[in-house]
């Protein structure tokens, strides 16, 4: 995602992606611990979790690809 230079909605959108993705490796971390370890319980746990993350990722993608739709179609390539 690259956000437009003083766009804080491409700015936002750009902080909760990033804040989403960290998410997701520290997760992604915790799960592979979790199946060494053969706690199925928590690894269960850990992929619900991975997928509601996976989704809010997907969701903040959709979000910044309307939002550059609706505010910088005239800045191509710009928050893609």
């Amino acid at each position: 995602m690259n956000p437009v230079d003083g766009c804080p909605e491409c700015q936002r959108i750009s902080a909760a992606y990033e804040a989403a993705t960290l998410e997701w490796f520290r997760l992604q971390g915790q799960l592979r611990i979790a199946e060494y370890s053969s706690a199925e319980s928590e690894s269960d746990s850990l992929i619900a979790e991975l997928t509601a993350v996976a989704k809010r990722r997907q969701a903040l993608r959709e979000a910044a690809s309307q939002h550059t739709l609706a505010a910088h179609s005239r800045a191509t390539g710009a928050c893609s």
